[in-house]
């Protein structure tokens, strides 16, 4: 279901996730939110990054020495749990776990089931100068094309009984960059265009952004009814 819909759609959803997770601290919706989010990317059958796990243990790590005793002074208790870990400490460790698993799950999902021009065509539909927008969508298709013209480019050499290395291929694509400056030419003066790759929006990608945007209204009803961003379950 979450290839189908469209990247722009996928994009307003990784936005609108964010802001609703960053907004509050109500350990129970970031739960929640958390778990659909990582629903959502195991249906698409996507696969985690292991650096982005690492990443974000190296952020608990990293927030946990900057202030062992942070939890306490938040929660304003102290509940020892293990060593110098305290119970409150933890449970706000676990927040900014699922703040980083929603953000970061949804910004793949939106990346890994798009196409480069696609993702291009999304920034420009929400304001982004499409200079700018055609430059970005080229960046994150890099790799891709890299990998398809070193393939070319060592099959050539090999043919040749010459030898090719990948430092080789970063030279001579390199060297070839008059050609993406003749592609660039079409470019007008104004900041929109009609893009081939923009799929129309459909009422699956409508819900989809509803559904998006609860989410960030969910965040600030909880806010109100908490009495603040944060959920105390000391209280």
């Amino acid at each position: 279901m979450i290839k189908s819909l469209t990247p722009f759609t996928k994009f307003l959803i990784f936005i609108l996730t964010m802001v609703a997770a960053l907004i509050t601290n109500d350990t129970r919706f970031l739960g929640v939110l958390a778990l659909i989010a990582l629903t959502c990317f195991i249906s698409a059958k996507l696969k985690f990054a292991k650096w982005l796990w690492i990443l974000i243990i190296l952020h608990l790590v990293i927030t946990f020495s900057l202030d062992p005793d942070f939890g306490v002074s938040l929660y304003h208790y102290n509940i020892s749990w293990i060593a110098d870990l305290t119970l409150q400490k933890a449970i706000y460790l676990l927040n900014i776990f699922f703040k980083d698993v929603i953000i970061l799950t949804f910004f793949q999902i939106f990346l890994m089931t798009s196409q480069p021009l696609e993702i291009a065509a999304s920034l420009n539909y929400v304001g982004l100068p499409y200079r700018l927008s055609y430059t970005i969508g080229r960046l994150f298709g890099l790799s891709s094309r890299f990998n398809a013209a070193y393939t070319k480019l060592y099959k050539a050499a090999i043919a040749q009984n010459q030898k090719f290395s990948r430092f080789d291929a970063v030279r001579f694509l390199l060297k070839a960059k008059h050609d993406e400056t003749l592609a660039s030419r079409h470019f007008g003066k104004k900041q929109k265009r009609t893009w081939y790759q923009m799929r129309p929006i459909s009422v699956r990608d409508k819900r989809a952004m509803w559904l998006a945007g609860f989410s960030v209204i969910i965040s600030i009803i909880l806010i109100v009814v908490n009495g603040g961003r944060l959920w105390n379950p000391f209280r």
